[in-house]
C-alpha cells in the first residue's frame, strides 16, 4: 500500500534543497511553499503559489542568491500574514516582510553570521511575539526574542561548542513555558533546556548518545498517554522513541525504521484519521518512509515511492484542501516533491 499518491514535483529544475515550509502566502485560503536553496553554494530561493490546482506560479524570493539551509513562514509582525525568516550558512540571516498580497521586500539582517543549519520558532518569552532559534553546527546556538516592532534581541542559549541540527519546541512539563529539545550530530549526545521564564533556560538532561548522530527530533503524545514522548531521526541507528513519564524521564524508548535508514528529517501527524501521531521520516538516499502508529508501540512501515533521492527536510499541510494531512519534501540536488493523501479512498 502506498500511503501517498499521487506524487508531483515543485517545479522543472533540481536545486541543493534544504528545507520547505508550507503555508498560506497570499491569505487565498491555500497552501503554499517556499523552500530554502543552496546550504553551502549560493542559490536563489523560490515562492511556490499554491493555484489550487498545484504549485503552478513560482518567484523568486528576491534578486540575491543565498547559502540557505531554511527559510520558514511566521508571522513575525503580528499583522495577520505570513513573513519569512532566512537562515544562511556562513552568511547573514534575513527578515523578509509580507505585503499582504504575497509579495516579500527584504527588511534587515538578524543574528551573527553562523554555521547555521536550522530555525525553530515559538513564544519563548511569552510576550506574544514569536520568537526563533537559530541552531549551530559548530557554535553556539542563538535565540532570537522578537520585542514586537521588528526588533530582535538575540542571545546564545549556552556558552559552550555545539553541533545542533534540528530543535523541536514544545511544553515539555506542563508549566506555560515553551522549552527545547535538542538534536545533535558530530559525537554530542540530544539536550533539553526547561524554560523557567525570564528569558531563562536551564539544561535539564542528556538522551540517546552522540554516536547515534541524531538528525532531527519531533515531539508529539505518541502512546495516547496525555505526556509528551521525543521522536529521532538518526544516521548511525534505528530512529527512535523516547517516551515521556510523569517524573520528566525518557527512559522507554522504541526503535523504528531500522539502522541503515538515515534520517535526516522528521513530521509527525495523524494521516488516517485514527487518533494516534503518525510518523513521516525524510531519508538521504534511501525512499522516504511513513510509519503508521498502530496503538502507539506498533508501528506499520510504508515507503513513499520506492525512489530514493537526497532529502533534507520534510513537511506536513493539507495542501489540496480535502481535509487530510499531505506531505512536501525538499531534496538536495534532486526534484522538490509533494504526496497527496489518499487514506481517504480506503
Amino acid at each position: 500500500m502506498n500511503v501517498n499518491e499521487p506524487m508531483f514535483s515543485f517545479g522543472t529544475t533540481k536545486h541543493r534543497s534544504a528545507s520547505i515550509s508550507l503555508g498560506d502566502i497570499n491569505n487565498d485560503g491555500k497552501i503554499d511553499a517556499i523552500i530554502a536553496n543552496g546550504r553551502h553554494w549560493s542559490e536563489t530561493n523560490y515562492i511556490f503559489y499554491n493555484s489550487g490546482k498545484g504549485f503552478n506560479v513560482m518567484r523568486p524570493l528576491d534578486d540575491l542568491s543565498s547559502t540557505s539551509y531554511a527559510a520558514e513562514l511566521v508571522d513575525l509582525d503580528n499583522d495577520g500574514d505570513l513573513d519569512i525568516v532566512e537562515i544562511n550558512d556562513n552568511a547573514p540571516h534575513r527578515i523578509y516582510l509580507n505585503n499582504g498580497s504575497g509579495r516579500f521586500t527584504f527588511h534587515s539582517e538578524v543574528g551573527a553570521v553562523s554555521n547555521a543549519r536550522n530555525i525553530a520558532l515559538g513564544d519563548l518569552d511569552n510576550n506574544g511575539f514569536i520568537d526563533f532559534i537559530i541552531t549551530n553546527r559548530g557554535g553556539q546556538n542563538m535565540i532570537c526574542y522578537n520585542n514586537g516592532k521588528l526588533k530582535f534581541d538575540c542571545v546564545k542559549l549556552q556558552t559552550k561548542q555545539n553541533s545542533t541540527i534540528d530543535i523541536a519546541i514544545c511544553d515539555l512539563n506542563g508549566d506555560s513555558l515553551l522549552d527545547l529539545v535538542l538534536a545533535n550530530r558530530d559525537n554530542v549526545p540530544n539536550e533539553i533546556f526547561i524554560n523557567h521564564g525570564n528569558r531563562e533556560f536551564e539544561k535539564k538532561l542528556d538522551f540517546g548518545t552522540g554516536t547515534f548522530e541524531t538528525r532531527a527530533v519531533g515531539v508529539a503524545d505518541m502512546n495516547n498517554d496525555g505526556i509528551l514522548d521525543i521522536v529521532t531521526g538518526n544516521i548511525n541507528a534505528a530512529n527512535i522513541i523516547y517516551f515521556g513519564s510523569t517524573k520528566f524521564t525518557f527512559k522507554d524508548t522504541l526503535a523504528f525504521g531500522g539502522k541503515d535508514i538515515d534520517t535526516y528529517s522528521i513530521a509527525l501527524a495523524d494521516f488516517n484519521k485514527d487518533g494516534f501521531m503518525d510518523i513521516v521520516t525524510g531519508n538521504y538516499h534511501k525512499p522516504n518512509t511513513v510509519f503508521i502508529n498502530q496503538n502507539g508501540n506498533t508501528f506499520e512501515e510504508i515507503n513513499l515511492t520506492e525512489r530514493s533521492s537526497g532529502t533534507y527536510s520534510v513537511t506536513i499541510g493539507d495542501i489540496n484542501s480535502d481535509g487530510w494531512i499531505d506531505i512536501a519534501i525538499a531534496n538536495s540536488d534532486d526534484f522538490n516533491l509533494y504526496y497527496l493523501n489518499i487514506f481517504k479512498n480506503e
